[in-house]
C-alpha cells in the first residue's frame, strides 16, 4: 500500500465492519468514500448520492441495490446504474482487499 499520493492504494476500512453488517465510510482528502459488502464482494463508491448528495453510506442495501436515504433513490451497486434516473450514476472505485485492510485506488 501507498501512502496518500495519486494513483495509489488508500486504507478505507475494516472487512470485519463489512461482515457485521456495517457500512465503511471514509474520506481521503476532500473525497468521501463508502464501501459496502455486496454478495460477497467490496464494492466502494462516493459517498454522496449523485441525486441529491445525501450521506449514501446510511442508506439500506437490499440484495445489489443501494437505496438513498434521503430520497430513495435506488441504485445498483454492481454498475452505480440508478433505477429512477438512467443518467445518473454512483460513482464506484477499484477496491482490493488485504487481510482485514480495505484498499481503494486513487
Amino acid at each position: 500500500m501507498t501512502s496518500n499520493n495519486e494513483g495509489a492504494f488508500h486504507r478505507v476500512g475494516s472487512l470485519e465492519v463489512l461482515r457485521s453488517g456495517e457500512p465503511v465510510r471514509a474520506k481521503i482528502g476532500k473525497l468521501f468514500l463508502a464501501a459496502f459488502l455486496c454478495e460477497g464482494k467490496v464494492i466502494v463508491t462516493n459517498g454522496r448520492c449523485p441525486h441529491a448528495s445525501g450521506p449514501i453510506h446510511e442508506g439500506e442495501v437490499c440484495g445489489k441495490t443501494l437505496s438513498c436515504p434521503w430520497h430513495g433513490w435506488s441504485f445498483d451497486l454492481e454498475t452505480g446504474e440508478c433505477e429512477e434516473d438512467p443518467d445518473l450514476i454512483l460513482e464506484r472505485y477499484e477496491a482490493s482487499v488485504e487481510g482485514d485492510d480495505i484498499l481503494v485506488w486513487l
